[in-house]
């Protein structure tokens, strides 16, 4: 697409992926009247064009470095180390309020836990799923960092996948349905984040000390635990809404398959650092 204009760009991509959406019965009209204004909402430009960008760095920099896989410094660079702080302790602070204003909104709305229809009048948690939509993207931000790290075995599969997938879909829901049912995940995912990054900065902030680490990082396993319990949540609200809610089907529908995925995903990732390495150990013994 080289030499194409700003405006060329934003018809192309818009026009294709609007296709492909209709192509697969993706009902994401009509445009809703809350967030269809904003930035990077009606158009998928932006975002499409954040996930190329994404894609190319990710995949260029684990190209380029092969040879580092495995290879760690012994200690990260004080700049790379204020970074990492600055960016976990961000996050930490943005998910923990996501995650109230999406409760606080479901409370004041008189939200079942499910089967929460999508209204234009709830202002409020729209602005809150925006928000959490924006910040899929800025997450984008953790590859580049384990990448800057040369923590180039962290660059997983899953990890690209989940960071490219999440954003696409919340896209989706800003621009459809930016409310209702869509509160129950923003929220529970938030909530999750908040203890994922506040486990990131304690990693940074402990060092490398094997030590220090057994001592002060012994939740891991306990958080992958969590993150796949949010999934089986996310996949129960997706049946329980495919057939009970008004909210819209098709999301529904891609919650239940997306969750599948991930929980396939994160069920090897589990099983390959904290089952099998346990399985080797003892019988060796």
């Amino acid at each position: 697409m080289i030499g194409l204009s700003p405006q060329s760009w934003d018809s192309f991509v818009t026009r294709y992926t609007f296709k492909v959406l209709k192509y697969v019965n993706w009902e994401i009209d009509p445009l809703s009247k809350l967030t269809g204004s904003w930035f990077a909402v009606e158009s998928p430009t932006f975002l499409i064009s954040s996930i190329l960008i994404y894609l190319v760095i990710v995949l260029g920099s684990c190209y380029c470095n092969s040879d580092s896989y495995g290879k760690k410094r012994k200690e990260d660079p004080f700049l790379i180390r204020v970074l990492v702080i600055f960016h976990n302790l961000f996050l930490v602070i943005l998910s923990l309020y996501m995650c109230g204003g999406c409760i606080l909104e479901a409370k004041r709305n008189s939200f079942k836990i499910w089967g929460n229809p999508y209204d234009p009048g709830q202002v409020k948690l729209a602005r809150y799923i925006y928000i959490f939509y924006i910040s899929k993207i800025y997450e984008f931000l953790d590859t580049f960092i384990m990448i800057i790290k040369k923590n180039f075995k962290q660059v997983s599969f899953l990890h690209v996948y989940h960071h490219v997938t999440i954003s696409f879909i919340w896209w989706m829901i800003t621009r459809r349905a930016p409310g209702g049912d869509a509160y129950f995940s923003a929220a529970l995912n938030s909530w999750v984040h908040v203890c994922m990054y506040s486990y990131y900065l304690l990693a940074v902030m402990v060092g490398k000390s094997e030590k220090a680490r057994k001592k002060y990082l012994w939740w891991g396993r306990y958080l992958t635990q969590m993150q796949m319990f949010q999934f089986l949540c996310n996949l129960f609200q997706a049946i329980y809404c495919r057939v009970y809610s008004p909210y819209p089907k098709f999301i529904s529908e891609l919650l239940l398959i997306y969750m599948l995925t991930l929980l396939a995903l994160f069920g090897r990732f589990y099983y390959s650092k904290h089952i099998m390495p346990t399985t080797k150990k003892s019988k060796l013994i």
